[in-house]
């Protein structure tokens, strides 16, 4: 079975094809302690879901993720418990047989031709095997577990369609984009203006209904994050983002901000000035998409992905039999997407999701380091830090014993339990409670002599609950 691997700090692990038995992902870097909201991932897997209208694809899948790892049912909900997070889908809509047909004879401008050259006979093409628009729908139960996390540090990812063919939506308010203006639920259209959406409608299903295809393109916002994610010069945002986002098929381009404008435009129109905000640095227009030098700027940041259209229509094509080398033309059977638009919107949403999240546990760990030499330059000089290192590795070093030590009397302390238990006498005994606090607070002296025995009480309280639990 192939597989695909994409990032570091979240790395995702895909498996399966379009007709294959299964598709699998394996998430690895989600931390113990995550509670995961399970009927919003359906919700959002539904989102991308086919047969549910006339510019879809007939198949019909439940898209339903059998977790295998990684996640523990308890009474607050699902908790990740830092295995990784391994999800698994059953294909079962599947009709091979319309694809038998192809299987030397490729779809114009489909992955047909080059991976026959690269893979030979060895991999099931049915589907588009694994350069289906299927293989989206792992990447987006990775992105909608991403989210979740996200969104409890109030960061927003969110997406619409931009384009389709020649007709535009209205975009995102580049400075501050609302996500309450695009509807996210399944079976609704994700555009914010409904002339627009009803004209996008109407031109796929005519399309549908010619046998062809059409393109589009989707515009997404991520908002909330924090100035400085993003590394210089090949783990940039945009980089890392368009790394993740050319693993969703038929995707040919995408742009940040004012993109390819930025081209048509002079410095002093494009430049967005600094302003303050709330007490923040904040720009007051957004050509930068929320990005410069590769890093996150603290403003939303704006991107818009372009697909191309479906290459699997109706229509007669020119083509070629790869094993005969002749030339030939083909009229596909089968169930197709005439645009795939509408559902690559959740698909864009989580492919951001997964790249972000990346970039946000190195953006984590820097701040954490930061925090640490700060700390230590606060302490003093060279000689002043090491000498705190130096007594702090003592500390640990008795700690060590500590510990252990309590152990050793806790475990003595079950033992004087059992023994009462057998003797029906009383675990509790304030009479021996107050003669320990005594004898420590001697054996500490005058100075620590109180301080000693606070803790000792403390440690009296928690023998005594282990000794009930015993």
């Amino acid at each position: 079975m192939m597989s695909s691997k994409y990032g570091q700090e979240l790395q995702i692990e895909v498996s399966g094809a379009s007709h294959a038995p299964t598709i699998e992902i394996v998430m690895r870097g989600i931390p113990a302690g995550v509670k995961v909201d399970m009927e919003e991932v359906q919700a959002f897997l539904n989102r991308r879901k086919g047969g549910q209208n006339a510019y879809s694809t007939k198949r019909a899948e439940a898209d339903t993720p059998h977790v295998e790892s990684g996640l523990d049912e308890t009474p607050k909900g699902f908790i990740t418990n830092g295995q990784p997070l391994k999800a698994v889908f059953y294909n079962s809509n599947t009709r091979s047989s319309d694809y038998e047909q192809m299987r030397y004879v490729p779809r114009p401008s489909h992955a047909d031709f080059t991976s026959y050259v690269k893979y030979g006979d060895s991999m099931d093409r049915s589907g588009g095997g694994m350069f289906s628009g299927r293989m989206t729908l792992p990447i987006c139960f990775a992105g909608a577990v991403a989210m979740q996390i996200m969104e409890k540090r109030g960061i927003s990812i969110f997406a619409h369609v931009a384009s389709i063919g020649n007709i535009k939506d209205d975009s995102f308010n580049p400075v501050n984009p609302d996500p309450n203006s695009v509807p996210r639920k399944e079976g609704y259209f994700p555009a914010i203006n409904k002339s627009a959406r009803d004209r996008m409608v109407g031109y796929m299903t005519a399309c549908a209904g010619d046998g062809d295809s059409v393109g589009g393109s989707v515009e997404c916002a991520i908002t909330g994050l924090p100035a400085g994610v993003g590394e210089p010069l090949y783990d940039s945002m945009e980089s890392t983002i368009a790394h993740m986002m050319f693993g969703i098929p038929a995707v040919k381009g995408i742009e940040f901000g004012s993109g390819f404008k930025c081209g048509t435009m002079k410095g002093s129109e494009c430049n967005d000035p600094f302003i303050i905000k709330d007490g923040h640095v904040a720009t007051e227009t957004n050509h930068s998409g929320g990005i410069q030098g590769g890093i996150s700027n603290g403003m939303p940041v704006i991107l818009r992905v372009c697909f191309k259209p479906t290459p699997s229509i109706y229509k007669e094509q020119r083509t070629v039999n790869m094993k005969e080398l002749t030339e030939t033309t083909l009229t596909l059977a089968g169930r197709h997407d005439p645009c795939i638009v509408p559902r690559a919107v959740p698909c864009v949403e989580a492919a951001c999701a997964i790249a972000v999240y990346n970039l946000l546990v190195k953006y984590d760990e820097q701040q954490e380091k930061a925090a640490i030499d700060l700390e230590k330059a606060q302490e003093g000089d060279n000689g002043a830090v090491h000498n705190i290192e130096s007594l702090r590795g003592q500390i640990d070093s008795v700690d060590t014993e500590l510990a252990a030590l309590i152990s050793k009397r806790m475990d003595l302390a079950g033992q004087i339990a059992e023994e009462k238990v057998k003797a029906g006498l009383q675990i509790q005994n304030p009479g021996r409670e107050a003669e320990v606090l005594e004898h420590v607070s001697k054996v500490a002296g005058f100075e620590k002599g109180t301080y000693v025995k606070e803790v000792y009480k403390s440690l009296i309280a928690q023998t005594r609950k282990y000794e009930e639990d015993f």
